[in-house]
């Protein structure tokens, strides 16, 4: 009974958290939309590394990453009041990063830019590196995987980053994707297979 009652004392404060979280980027939203840069350097300073990390592993180009994460927080910071809190505001943020990442990648294929170019002089994540074995073994394993990832069809390449490096829920995958749970149980399946 005691281990019960533990649970939901812990269960209660978890809830209280996130509502706390949730009300204090509800504000953010709010200010935002009112121009004010503060909460604008807040809401980047929540979401710069993934929104970074979601268009390195869809373009695979550092540069260009660094591109689409200013392009993305300039597009919030001038339409942050078309977001319609119908979906959470990550998820949202997280949408247009995918669709600036795309854009961007479509239009360099377009271009005729060599697409099996890859940048590996940045980890994809920031990795601890104690001993220079560990560093080249590391930069190994981030070349394999975006040799790997830049072979895939787009789909799947956004679908396995979204998942698998950002470790988005499935609702919000669905939602950035546009589609429902189920059917994107069934890519992120086939894009498993693929990889």
């Amino acid at each position: 009974m005691q281990a019960q009652h533990i649970f939901s004392i812990g269960t209660i404060f978890i809830k209280k958290v996130d509502q706390l979280t949730t009300d204090l980027e509800n504000d953010l939203i709010k200010r935002c939309r009112d121009k004010d840069p503060r909460a604008m350097e807040q809401i980047v300073k929540r979401y710069q590394k993934q929104v970074y990390n979601t268009a390195y592993g869809i373009v695979g180009n550092r540069e260009d990453a660094q591109d689409i994460t200013q392009d993305v927080f300039l597009t919030i910071w001038n339409k942050v009041g078309q977001f319609k809190w119908q979906s959470k505001f990550s998820t949202w943020i997280y949408q247009i990063a995918k669709n600036r990442s795309l854009n961007l990648k479509n239009k360099k294929k377009r271009q005729k830019t060599d697409a099996t170019e890859i940048d590996d002089t940045q980890a994809w994540i920031p990795v601890e590196e104690k001993t220079p074995e560990t560093k080249v073994l590391a930069n190994e394993q981030q070349k394999l995987l975006l040799e790997v990832l830049d072979s895939l069809k787009e789909q799947h390449r956004t679908i396995l980053v979204l998942r698998e490096m950002e470790a988005l829920s499935y609702d919000d995958i669905a939602q950035v994707l546009g589609c429902s749970v189920g059917r994107f149980k069934s890519r992120l399946h086939e894009a498993r297979l693929a990889l």
